[in-house]
């Protein structure tokens, strides 16, 4: 009876054997197969099946390459585990005794076998559908036996472990799951299981820190696996919330620059890729409506101006930033005609937003370089090539021309606006003078105007403001007193672009340091001297306009 009993089970081992011989050489005929086993079990007595299911899987377990034909078979075996097709409940009695034979393979003393038995439970637990009936004693041994292999020396085996337990992470009954991924997060040494193990965090405050830290791994893969994982939470905020909503439930304000500063700027080009598919995919497009100034405004480019550079580069270079028609620096300058001055036109400014004026302060930059280039090239080259060039520098200054305001008199009546709105629009001032760089100068009247708003700005008088103890409290611009530097480097820029003749710049400087000595002087300021005649141009320049110059 027991050699009846073992003939057939050898013979039901040969028609599983059978079956995997032929979805072992192509993926194609997994369906149908698929159905014949189910078929096969269904006509089976359970445990019978089990163990000839089992023992004709059992080689794979010696084969430790990751071959094509491995990991059909691999994929075959778990979607059988977690299929509930035929009579009664054969599929999942069938699973319960699988998984228990695959829990023996994972505590094996052999790598491999570890490595395979970890490798289809995680492929099951991956594909198992939530109505599945496993009792939760083998979900318990489940856990526990992953949980052990999470800790194993070979970096396969945990990465599995890792995978398996993915599911469980976001289960408030596992919360222990969790707690094992953010202790070994820091001390794991394989990339490819920090990898996995930062696609398998849920988002919540908890793991975002985690997540934030792993964009700076030293691992190229794992950088790429914590942006994607940022995309998913984007996602799943866009779906809860309300569009630009995200910014606020989800990130704050410097881990949004962060994200963009690190990823942006990245080493690895793939990593910036995914980077910049965040930037546009997520926050442009879903969140922001496609509109970069709205971008900008979850970024506060006041505080953060280098990241609001940045982003506004990668979008203008990636052909993202697509102008409308109207759109122009012009429309804050509205035009009424006043008849009491004989028909002259006087203009009524509409003050900016710090993320308007950043916004145009880079299109324009990129419109001037562009054009730079295009005619450089167009020089360069002959022929057809040199016609389109020049065409494309001739649209770029046209499109520039057409922004930017349509006299030097309209840019100065901008600026001081801004200038006279105070300091909440110091920030917007000084992107209006940086502005003032991609305008033409060349012109003799125009250069007058710009020359007297430069010597004005040079010689503002110093702001002050009362401290606590009502004692007069000196505020520099850079120039006078030191200060913010930032001001004082567009000021220079401003100068040395309206200034542009060799020595004019110098004794435009000099001509403000004297002034500046003879203030100090009647003001009794105490301020350090220097020799001003021992500075050349550039030195000069760079001495108070890039460093600024402080009292004593």
């Amino acid at each position: 009876m027991a050699n009846e009993e073992s003939e057939e089970q050898r013979k039901l081992s040969l028609k599983i054997a059978r079956l995997f011989d032929e979805v072992w050489t192509s993926q194609a005929a997994h369906v149908r197969k698929l159905k014949e086993l189910v078929s096969l079990r269904s006509s089976s007595p359970p445990a019978e099946f089990c163990e000839a299911f089992c023992r004709a899987l059992t080689p794979l377990f010696n084969f430790q390459r990751r071959t094509a034909s491995a990991e059909r078979i691999i994929k075959f075996a778990a979607v059988f585990a977690c299929s509930r097709g035929g009579k009664g409940n054969s599929g999942d009695e069938f699973l319960e005794n699988f998984l228990k034979f695959l829990l023996v393979g994972a505590a094996a003393a052999n790598k491999t076998v570890r490595f395979r038995a970890c490798q289809i439970v995680s492929e099951i637990i991956m594909r198992l559908p939530d109505d599945a009936e496993v009792s939760n004693e083998l979900w318990d041994e489940v856990i526990e036996c992953m949980r052990l292999r999470v800790a194993d020396k070979v970096p396969a085996v945990r990465t599995f472990a890792v995978r398996a337990l993915a599911r469980f992470a976001n289960d408030s009954e596992n919360g222990d799951v969790l707690e094992l991924f953010l202790e070994r997060l820091p001390v794991e040494q394989n990339g490819d299981v920090r990898k996995i193990i930062v696609l398998s965090l849920p988002p919540s405050s908890a793991t975002l820190p985690m997540i934030f830290d792993c964009t700076l791994d030293v691992n190229e893969s794992v950088r790429k696996a914590a942006y994607s994982v940022l995309a998913w939470i984007c996602v799943c905020a866009c779906i809860l919330c309300v569009n630009a909503a995200i910014f606020k439930f989800c990130l704050s304000i410097k881990h949004r620059t962060n994200i963009l500063q690190r990823g942006l700027t990245d080493r690895s080009t793939a990593v910036a890729k995914d980077c910049v598919k965040l930037l546009k995919d997520e926050w442009l497009e879903k969140c922001c409506n496609g509109d970069p100034v709205e971008l900008l405004k979850f970024l506060d480019v006041e505080t953060y101006e280098s990241v609001g550079e940045l982003v506004m580069t990668t979008l203008l270079k990636a052909g993202l930033v697509k102008m409308q028609n109207g759109q122009t620096i012009r429309k804050f300058l509205i035009s009424n005609v006043d008849l009491a001055e004989g028909g002259h036109f006087n203009h009524s400014i509409e003050l900016m937003d710090p993320e308007v004026a950043l916004f145009w302060r880079m299109v324009c930059k990129h419109l001037h370089r562009e054009a730079n280039t295009k005619g450089s090239d167009a020089a360069m080259t002959m022929g057809t090539e040199s016609v389109v060039y020049a065409a494309e520098a001739s649209d770029n200054n046209d499109l520039l021309d057409s922004i930017l305001p349509a006299s030097v008199s309209e840019y100065v009546e901008l600026v001081n606006a801004h200038i006279a709105a105070g300091a909440n629009y110091r920030f917007v001032s000084r992107q209006l003078l940086l502005l003032g760089a991609m305008l033409d100068f060349s012109d003799a009247s125009k250069r007058k105007v710009a020359s007297e708003f430069v010597q004005n700005l040079l010689h503002k008088a110093i702001d002050h403001e009362l401290d606590d103890n009502g004692n007069e409290v000196f505020i520099g611009d850079g120039l006078n007193l030191g200060g913010e530097r930032d001001w004082a480097a567009a000021v220079a820029e401003l100068a040395k672009k309206v200034h542009a003749a060799i020595g004019s710049l110098k004794r435009l400087f000099l001509q403000w340091w004297k002034s500046l000595l003879l203030a100090t002087a009647l003001s009794s300021a105490a301020l350090s001297c220097c020799d001003c005649t021992a500075f050349g141009e550039h030195n000069f320049i760079s001495s108070y306009a890039g460093k600024g110059h402080r009292p004593c």
